[in-house]
């Protein structure tokens, strides 16, 4: 259907894509740096945890080729508080956490984290502010799964009916999806307020889908909404950049976005910018499954809009 203003041929990434496997309902990340940033992030560690994943965070080039001991040593905890920390990460253990931190660091591009200082002059705060944007993508990039991806497709695609959820700063982005799909003339709606999201994700069924984005996954309107949902029979998708939130729980679907938080910009922000990408992924695949439909409706609407203009400035 829609989005293709232009959709170019695809081209190899730089960034190595890896998935997200499912747990017991839900969810684990599959790149090391970004699982650790992530647990970080949603307050998912204890202290004595926590305390690792910051050492590991900021000696990673080194504690690629420690032993458990050599790094019980230098970040000033236990062997055993390492055993749990990486298990929580969805590791068996050390062993397979640093085979798998090897592999990432060997063959994926990261970018380097720079915070804001109170001296930086326009241009270095203006480069900063991107740059955390880009490794917001890349983030993304190597935690987002494609069969989950997959299935988010088809079932848009297939949906008799779609509902949008998203409050505060998701509202925006839901607000983006609900465009682009629309334009695609798929039967989606979006819903702001919290109570008629209660009521109408009641209302849906077999054969329809529930879209929650919420990106600290725990916005309780939004879970409540997508859980009322999923009981009522619909297919339900949250995009989030929290894997071990509650509305994991609630999806069918599981759309997973990775963000690190600076200064002055909350993960929410750069997360905006990874859920919107999610979303342009979304339709542009949908766009290439109805290729011919899909640009003939831009090609109307383009006449549409340009109509409009001429209007405007009689």
């Amino acid at each position: 259907m829609p989005g293709l203003r232009s959709i170019p041929k695809s081209e190899e990434s730089a960034v190595n894509l890896r998935g997200i496997k499912a747990i017991n309902g839900g969810i684990r990340l599959t790149s090391c740096l970004a699982r650790i940033e992530s647990a970080i992030l949603h307050n998912n560690l204890f202290p004595a945890e926590r305390k690792i994943a910051e050492y590991i965070l900021a000696h990673t080039n080194h504690v690629v080729g420690f032993s458990v001991q050599e790094l019980s040593e230098s970040a000033e905890a236990s062997r055993a508080t390492i055993v749990r920390f990486c298990r929580r990460l969805g590791y068996e253990g050390y062993k397979e956490f640093k085979l798998a931190l090897a592999a990432e660091m060997r063959g994926t591009v990261h970018l380097k984290k720079e915070d804001l200082s109170r001296d930086d002059d326009i241009t270095s705060i203006t480069r900063k502010v991107f740059q955390s944007d880009i490794q917001a993508i890349a983030d993304s990039l190597e935690v987002l799964e494609d069969a989950e991806m997959e299935k988010a497709v088809e079932a848009l695609d297939r949906a008799s009916r779609i509902e949008l959820y998203g409050v505060g700063s998701s509202a925006s982005t839901a607000l983006d999806a609900y465009y682009r799909f629309l334009g695609l003339g798929l039967p989606v709606n979006l819903v702001n307020d919290p109570y008629m999201q209660a009521i109408v994700s009641a209302q849906l069924g077999p054969g329809q889908v529930a879209f929650a984005i919420s990106h600290s996954g725990k916005t309780e309107e939004v879970i409540f909404a997508l859980r009322k949902a999923k009981e009522a029979g619909a297919s339900t998708i949250c995009l989030t950049g929290n894997n071990r939130a509650e509305i994991i729980r609630h999806a069918d679907i599981k759309l997973v976005t990775a963000a690190r938080e600076t200064s002055f910009r909350s993960q929410a922000m750069a997360g905006r910018i990874a859920h919107l990408s999610v979303v342009d992924a979304l339709y542009v695949n949908l766009a290439m499954r109805h290729y011919d439909e899909a640009r003939e409706r831009i090609r109307k609407a383009d006449e549409i809009i340009e109509e409009k203009r001429r209007s405007l400035t009689r």
